[in-house]
């Protein structure tokens, strides 16, 4: 089969195109014909290699998978169009979960088959196109997960940041039909115009602005109720001066560094929160298929690259160049 592997870390360079065996059918898993697979930030970390996380070589990326079932089971047919949910059991202590494509034991999406656990097959959502239903499983359940983290209730306040990224564009969609105040943190006119169609109240442009001034401003110097980082090491300072007494910096990424310096004494004197998200349950992913939904809100697509050209689509993503999720379509 065809699929994207790489052999060793490096730059999108790392990633090659080429024929590969198919998985061999293991006891309590399914495989999937994959249709489409999200590219995420998680895909570029594991690309590049990180101190102290382990790979087998080669490795398959890609964590957000919409396919076809190869055969039935359970309630479920041959040929059903499925969606993956992408944790499963931790590889190391300390860790509350793996994910498939990721540092794992589990290939990845990146191929025109994956095995998965068959407790890891969900019915794609009827109402999303093919496209859509890869879209929703890492960044949009992330952003589900720390929105519900946040104990933000409506009428709250929140900063989000990289609003063009995947989990900070879902953020904004999903904070605002929860009722919730939105900042949000762009960079560039377009970008920032792009972040207010969505549902930012307020968008600062960090190319021009000083985000934490800016903030605290709209907020008439009393702060947010919580902010959405997934950024790292860059904006963790703001983060929390820009914090409300009581206020929520909930966490999930490390873009820009994984090792930041914190102002102890800000975070002790207004009796903040620093709240770290991972993923999310297999439940939050239901709770959020309904509430999506319900709101009818539907995930952005910036762009969909060939399965051959994952190194033009890592490049797009690693230079901030997308608003929305970028897609890999697979060979049929």
């Amino acid at each position: 089969m065809k699929a994207v592997v790489i052999r060793n870390h490096g730059g999108p360079e790392a990633l090659s195109y080429e024929e590969i065996p198919e998985p061999e059918p293991r006891e309590g898993h399914a495989i999937v014909k994959v249709r489409y697979c999200a590219v995420n930030r998680l895909d570029t970390w594991v690309r590049k290699g990180i101190a102290g996380k382990q790979l087998d070589f080669p490795h398959v990326l890609g964590c957000d998978i919409m396919g076809t079932l190869l055969k039935g089971f359970g309630g479920f047919k041959r040929g059903e169009k499925v969606v993956v949910y992408p944790a499963v059991e931790p590889d190391s202590p300390r860790v509350l979960l793996s994910i498939i494509g990721g540092f794992s034991k589990y290939d990845g999406g990146y191929a025109e088959m994956v095995q998965v656990p068959k407790k890891n097959i969900i019915k794609k959502p009827a109402w999303l196109d093919d496209v859509e239903a890869c879209a929703l499983n890492v960044s949009y359940l992330t952003a589900w997960n720390m929105l519900q983290k946040s104990r933000c209730k409506k009428g709250d306040t929140v900063l989000i940041w990289g609003a063009s990224g995947g989990v900070g564009s879902a953020s904004i969609m999903l904070a605002r039909a929860l009722g919730f105040r939105i900042i949000a943190v762009a960079s560039g006119k377009q970008k920032a115009e792009r972040a207010r169609q969505i549902g930012a109240h307020f968008v600062i442009d960090r190319s021009k602005d000083d985000v934490m001034m800016e903030t605290l401003r709209h907020t008439s110097e009393v702060g947010v109720d919580a902010v959405i980082d997934h950024v790292g090491a860059k904006t963790w300072h703001e983060s929390i001066e820009v914090l409300s007494v009581g206020g929520r910096m909930v966490t999930c990424g490390t873009t820009s560094g994984p090792e930041a310096t914190v102002n102890i004494r800000a975070l002790y004197s207004k009796e903040a929160s620093i709240l770290g998200a991972y993923l999310g349950s297999r439940e939050q992913l239901a709770s959020l298929h309904r509430f999506m939904r319900l709101k009818k809100i539907r995930p952005i697509i910036d762009s969909v690259f060939d399965l051959k050209d994952a190194g033009a689509a890592h490049s797009r993503m690693e230079a901030s160049s997308q608003f929305g999720k970028i897609i890999l379509k697979i060979p049929s």
